[in-house]
Order: C-alpha cells, then sequence, then structure tokens
C-alpha cells in the first residue's frame, strides 16, 4: 500500500493502523524535515523515496517542470533523476526506500522523477 495524500499526519497515522490489515508492506511520503505535524515526524513506517524526496520536495520538482520517465533497467539513470521505482520482469513493482538499496535487473524498468528544467 502506498499512502501519499497531502496529508502528512494523515499518511502517518494509516500507515500505522493499515500494518497489521494489509497483506504487504505499507509504505507512506515522507514528511518535511524538521516537520511540526502532531504525529508523522514521529511514526514508523517505510518512508517512500527516502528522506531527501517528501511530499513537499516531490510537489515542488513537479511544479517547476520535473517530469516521471519509464525506462528500461539495463539504460543507466540520466544526471540528475532520482529512482522512485523499480518494475521487476514479472511486473512486480518495488518503492525506492532510504531503508534497503533495491537493484534493478535484467528485464525490469525504472520509474524516475527527471530534473527541473533550467528557467527560461
Amino acid at each position: 500500500m502506498f499512502l501519499a495524500t497531502d496529508d502528512d499526519d494523515f499518511n502517518a497515522l494509516a500507515s500505522v493502523v493499515m500494518q497489521d490489515n494489509v497483506e504487504g508492506p505499507v509504505y507512506r511520503v515522507g514528511p518535511p524535515h524538521q516537520s511540526h505535524g502532531v504525529v508523522a515526524p514521529y511514526t514508523g513506517g517505510a518512508i517512500l523515496f527516502g528522506s531527501s524526496l517528501v511530499r513537499r520536495a516531490l510537489a515542488a520538482r513537479y511544479e517547476a517542470g520535473a517530469r516521471f520517465l519509464v525506462q528500461s533497467a539495463s539504460a543507466p539513470v540520466p544526471a540528475d533523476h532520482d529512482t522512485l521505482f523499480v518494475v521487476r520482469a514479472d511486473r512486480r513493482l518495488e518503492p525506492v526506500t532510504g531503508d534497503e538499496p533495491v537493484t534493478p535487473q535484467e528485464g525490469g524498468s525504472l520509474v524516475l522523477l527527471g530534473s527541473t528544467p533550467p528557467s527560461q
């Protein structure tokens, strides 16, 4: 389960509740660093995309023109792109977290967030 609403406290609380109620892992987009939310900074759970790509950073990059890209896992990741998900050859989706590296394999794909284009 992926929790990616625009409410960090909801994502945090839902991740705690859902961990024992769904089959498989529960992930949430990270709250801002040094957040003042009620619970978001204090709950556990796997954080999607690591600590640098928190919800606000993802939204800001997208609003500034960064786009998503899907490419073969065998191709090199372009500079200034971040890997969000690895899609296995068997179509299993594995999110990138800050906890453990996800290694692409032959026949799979990568879902990337592109760089922000320069201002014109």
